[in-house]
This record gives structure tokens, sequence and C-alpha cells, in this order.
């Protein structure tokens, strides 16, 4: 790598999780001094499954970008025989994770927490979703109250079979809408009003739900949620959901409450097309801070307001381990080649996963990026032989681009 480099860099990373780890290995081993500030309170004791049982994603194609990229997590994953890495979360691999970071030459972990951001140091920022309000204040500094978002929905799951299909309006084999009518639509407004009276908000914290969209008018509530969706027909009002053909059920896009289950249960069989429904999961709203990337974030993964500052991990807007950890090394050699004047790696921003989760972050609109969870599909296919195919496709693609970069990026060390 880097090591002969006689004038080592020093750099600050806020957060030691999958990206701060994963970021201060790569960064470490390619020349610089690495500080990391995790005072480790926001570390979960508790495993969890870091995706959604009812959405599929395909994770083929990422891990074998890790794999290409010569992933350090990864990597210790194997090193240790932890083989659901990605898929369940370890706090015993953390640990081994955190051990391997204090005993690198080149790492020096400090137990602090940062409220205050030099603008003149070079910092990556690679905290998770429950980023200190400490430091958020320091950001919003930076770039303004209005580009932090402070919660994330869980979408309400119908079982598929407690549906009549006839009734719901099919785009493709995925996207559909549920149309309401004028009065359908009148006696939804009206529950949530009824039902919001008792709503307990969190305090200080930003949130879009139906119950403040329909605060503030029917016509807020219409124009966002329940936006009509014009077909053959002209409904009223309209409803998106997925249909996740594989797990047999609807996913409603855009219905997002903190009212309780039984409320929104009230609220749905308002709508004749879901009257009587199975639901299987409600929605809910939980604090999760994030950055809105579109407005905050370039191609290279730093802050608009200032390009010493990188992001990455759950506070850049990514949510699944695989999107972050791919996403940590897109940072890292951003970063290297920022300050070393490396090249080739706008090899990875082409044709890849990184590069699928990268337009996801920066092109989606601002409204969207709020509302919908940050989890992404690379190939959204249903059909296993068409999706075979994909998988095998991405795998060439991902691979090519990938011997470029390196060759480009490390010359005659690669």
């Amino acid at each position: 790598m880097f090591e002969s480099l006689s004038n080592r860099k020093t750099i600050k990373i806020i957060g030691c999780g999958l990206a701060g780890a994963e970021v201060a290995f790569i960064l470490a081993n390619n020349g610089f001094n690495v500080h990391i500030f995790d005072n480790g309170q926001n570390l979960p004791s508790k495993s969890f499954d870091y995706y959604d049982e009812y959405q599929t994603f395909l994770t083929e194609n990422m891990l074998d970008e890790l794999d290409l990229l010569n992933s350090p997590l990864l990597a210790l994953a194997k090193k240790y025989g932890y083989e659901n890495f990605g898929f369940l979360y370890s706090y015993d691999f953390m640990k081994k994770v955190r051990s391997e970071l204090e005993n690198h030459p080149h790492i020096h972990i400090f137990d602090a927490e940062i409220d205050e951001i030099n603008e003149t140091e070079p910092t990556i920022i690679a905290t998770g979703h429950n980023t200190s309000m400490g430091l958020v204040k320091a950001v919003e500094k930076l770039i303004g109250q209005l580009h932090m978002c402070f919660y994330q929905p869980q979408l309400v799951a119908i079982d598929e079979a407690s549906l009549d299909k006839n009734k719901i309006n099919f785009i493709n084999q995925r996207d559909c809408f549920v149309n309401l009518t004028e009065r359908e639509y009148n006696q939804v407004v009206s529950k949530i009003l009824e039902f919001d009276k008792n709503y307990d908000k969190i305090d200080g914290e930003k949130q879009i739900t139906i119950e403040n969209m329909a605060q503030m008018s029917d016509l807020a509530l219409r124009n966002s949620f329940f936006r009509p969706h014009f077909a053959q027909d002209k409904p009223y009002a309209s409803l998106k959901m997925s249909y996740m053909i594989g797990q047999k059920v609807f996913l409603l896009d855009d219905f997002v409450s903190a009212l309780s289950n039984e409320e929104q249960a009230e609220i749905l069989n308002c709508i004749d097309a879901l009257k009587g429904c199975k639901i299987l999961r409600f929605s809910s709203v939980r604090r999760t801070t994030y950055l809105l990337a579109p407005s905050c974030l370039n191609q290279n993964m730093q802050l608009k307001a200032n390009p010493n500052i990188f992001v990455c991990g759950g506070f850049a807007g990514t949510a699944g381990s695989f999107e972050t950890l791919l996403m940590a090394n897109y940072c890292a050699y951003n970063v290297i080649c920022h300050f070393f004047r490396r090249y080739g790696v706008e090899f990875l921003a082409e044709k890849t996963c990184i590069s699928k989760i990268l337009q996801n972050l920066l092109e989606k609109s601002v409204v969207k990026f709020r509302l919908i969870t940050l989890k992404y599909d690379i190939i959204k296919l249903e059909d296993l032989e068409v999706l075979k195919k994909e998988v095998e496709n991405q795998r060439e693609l991902s691979k090519s681009q990938i011997e470029k970069f390196k060759e480009k990026f490390y010359g005659n060390y690669f």
C-alpha cells in the first residue's frame, strides 16, 4: 500500500461502528494516522437483523464487491468464523473489531463524544442512526437545520391472501396503488384527526407522518401520502404499495404513522380495497438521524459546505450493512485520492453496486429521501431465472470496474 510514505497525514473519524471501523482500517493501511473518537455508548449489546424480513435485498453482488475491494471487516469476519456477518449484528464480533483497531500501530481510539467540528481539520463523520444530538447540532451549524432527518418509518405489511387484487391497480409486477373516492378519503382524514388528539409527539424532532400532514390540511395530506395516481381513471386520492411476491405481502410505501396499531387498523378500514385486510405489521416511527444527502453531499461523499468533512455510515443515509460497508470503502478511497492525489476512484462510481447506492443517495428527490426507508434493492426483479442472469452480469461489471480501479489507484503497488 502506502506504508513507505514518511509523512503520514492525521485524520479524525467520529464513530466506530461498521462504517467507522472499515474506513479506519483502510486509511491506516494507506498512509494515514487515524484518530477515532467514540465513547462506545451507542454500541448495541443485543443481536438484531440488519434487513427487513418483508423486503428482499440482493446481497450477492454487494458481497462480491466487498470481497474484491479486500474489505477489512469482511476479512475479519472470515478470520473469526462469523458466517452471518452482514445479515445479523453480533456484539461479540464488534468487540473483536475494536480490539483489532486498538492493536493497529496507526490507529488511536479516544473515549470521547464530539460536539464541535473543526472546519479546517480533515474529518470523517461515520456515525449511525443514533448520532448524538451534540454532533447533530455541530453539523447543523455547517449545513443548516433544514437538511437533517430525525425519524425512520417502519412500513405497514399486509397479507397478500387477505386482499382482492382486482381492486389494486398494478403499474408493474411490483409497484401498485389503491385508489380512494372522495368519500373514502374524507373518512380517512376524519379518523386521523380524531386519533391525533392523543398522539404523543417526539419533542424537538421533525417527523413527516400522516398525522402531521393532516393537521396542516387535508390538501397537504392528499398532495403527499395520498397523492392521486392518474391511470385510466381519475381517482380522488391514492395510496402507493409495493407487492413483495417472494414474501407474499403488500407494503404500504407512503403510509407513515406513529398512531397505535388499533388506530391504524381503523384508518385503513375506511378504504374499501383494504377493508378487513390482515395486517402483519403496523407502521411505527423511531428516532433515526441522517442527513438529507441529495442536498448536503457531493459525489465524493464530502459535505458541500466543507470539502474537509466526509460522511459515511447511517448518518449519510445508508441503512443496510452491506450498503454501509460499500459506501465506507468508497468514502475511504475518496479521502485517499483527495489528500494524496491518487486516482481511480471514479471507476467505483460507474457500473457497480456502489454506483447504484450512490445514485440512490444523491439523485433521489429530497421529499422522497425523507419518506422512504433507506435500504436499497440493487436489482428489483422477482423472476429467479432473470435474476440469476442479472446477478452474473453485475458480477462481471463489478469485477471489471474494480480491477480498473485497483490498476489506476495502486499503480506499481498492484
